[in-house]
């Protein structure tokens, strides 16, 4: 048993607890850590977006440490413990809300076959190009001045955008004497 100014007594099972909750916060923060970065690299984020992503990871990894300390040494009760994780994890959502966002619409424009690379497009407030990467988060059109315009997916799927090359590919998804073929 351990003393600390004979306040605080702790035996040898909760010294074992709280490097249990170490150890685990660590390897949570590690995989995670490995996971993202990993997949980070071959999605084509930034270095300034890795070290972004890398810092939450390790935020997340001093929350784990706080509440898991607090749990085994019993400095908190189990409902404001349930409070607190609720809140962070309202913030959180909150945050992420416009990566997530644009990661799904970067599925739809996948599923729904709407951009290829190469295509000639316009998209309103960017101007007309054509396609030179699409990606998960974004798509980048060169336009016909030579500037290179980065797009979100979100601002695609809710602005308006005008595919000029796409116009026989996309008839496949309408009958034959569908609006497109009119136009």
């Amino acid at each position: 048993m351990l003393e600390v100014d004979g306040m605080f007594q702790f035996s040898d099972y909760t010294i074992l607890e709280v490097i249990a909750v170490i150890v685990f916060a660590l390897l949570v923060h590690f995989s995670l850590s490995w996971a993202f970065l990993k997949f980070g690299r071959r999605a084509g984020f930034s270095r300034a977006q890795l070290l972004t992503i890398r810092k939450w990871i390790r935020l997340l990894t001093i929350v784990i440490v706080l509440i898991g300390l607090s749990t085994v040494l019993g400095l908190e009760s189990q409902l404001e413990l349930l409070t607190l994780a609720g809140i962070g994890a309202l913030v959180f959502s909150m945050m992420i809300q416009g990566f997530v966002s644009n990661i799904f619409y970067g599925f739809l424009v996948f599923k729904q076959d709407t951009l290829r690379f190469g295509d000639l497009v316009e998209v309103s407030g960017a101007g007309k190009g054509k396609v030179v990467k699409v990606g998960l988060r974004n798509i980048w059109i060169k336009t016909e001045a030579g500037a290179l315009v980065v797009i979100e997916n979100s601002r695609i799927e809710h602005g308006r955008l005008w595919n000029y090359s796409a116009v026989e590919r996309l008839e496949k998804h309408f009958d034959s004497r569908s609006s497109i073929a009119a136009a």
